[in-house]
């Protein structure tokens, strides 16, 4: 079972990642960090004859997505929303429906699930966020699996999120179960 995270987080002591690195602890993943790759904002072509190739990493990107059985998005919650790399690269699925041949088709039935850490209520102000991949989630038919929560601030403040560290082991556990059913 293939499994990428994508990481949303500009931080380098990122307590979004670091909650979603401790739900795969033992497991393997690729990660794609997105502050390290070079994305270009969408430019809606989608009523237009042609869509232009963009030059930047999203591509590449994409294409580990694709060969992936489970996604995990993490993302700090900033102004109440997912992080902007993360957005940026979510909107250019418009372009994928578009450029890329069974696109649609590859991303049904993805298991995903999702890792939201902020510092104001987060629990309560991540269900926007939650709402969001849900919807994004049913319209390409994946399968999204869970959402972990933890409250954090200051840089890896997250260790100190003892509910959050729990459920997030408990999840690990339940995908390395869900590995060893389909090896």
């Amino acid at each position: 079972m293939k499994i990428v995270l994508i990481t949303g987080s500009s931080r380098q002591a990122s307590n979004s990642t670091y909650l979603a690195k401790t739900m795969l602890a033992g497991l393997p993943f690729t990660e794609l960090e997105l502050k390290t790759f070079t994305l270009q904002p969408i430019v809606d072509h989608r009523h237009d004859r042609e869509w232009p190739r963009v030059a930047d990493d999203y591509p590449r990107l994409i294409k580990q997505v694709l060969t992936a059985q489970v996604i995990i998005f993490a993302t700090p919650i900033y102004w109440y929303g997912m992080s902007g790399l993360m957005k940026t690269f979510i909107d250019r699925w418009s372009e994928s429906l578009k450029l890329v041949q069974g696109f649609r088709e590859g991303m049904k039935g993805k298991q995903v699930y999702l890792v939201l850490v902020g510092g104001d209520r987060p629990r309560k102000k991540g269900q926007l966020i939650e709402q969001q991949f849900r919807y994004i989630c049913e319209f390409l038919q994946m399968n999204f699996k869970a959402v972990l929560i933890g409250e954090a601030n200051r840089p890896l403040e997250i260790k100190n999120d003892q509910a959050a560290l729990q459920l997030a082991a408990q999840l690990g556990h339940q995908l390395k179960r869900d590995g060893d059913q389909h090896a």
